[in-house]
């Protein structure tokens, strides 16, 4: 099946309207996310299909290590003091 051809024209901003047989065919509503990129001499645009997230709730102990991981040894953080004076 040859897929359908539109002619559309660039907006203020470049901004481009995708023909309304296209968005319901693909399910693209006003917040769909879009990925884009160059193609030759032409830009591609891609729906992208995502699920949101569930909020994860990180114990004191998680962080407790994580600042223990993220903290700098003495000389480094003494480099980075003489960089920054």
């Amino acid at each position: 099946m040859i897929a359908p051809i539109k002619i559309v024209r660039t907006q203020t901003k470049g901004m481009v309207t995708i023909p309304r047989e296209f968005r319901e065919k693909l399910g693209i509503s006003s917040n769909s996310l879009l990925e884009a990129k160059i193609v030759d001499n032409g830009v591609m645009f891609v729906k992208m299909n995502y699920q949101a997230l569930e909020p994860e709730i990180y114990s004191d102990e998680q962080i407790k290590n994580w600042l223990k991981e993220d903290k700098l040894d003495k000389k480094t953080a003494e480099k980075i003091k003489k960089l920054l004076k």
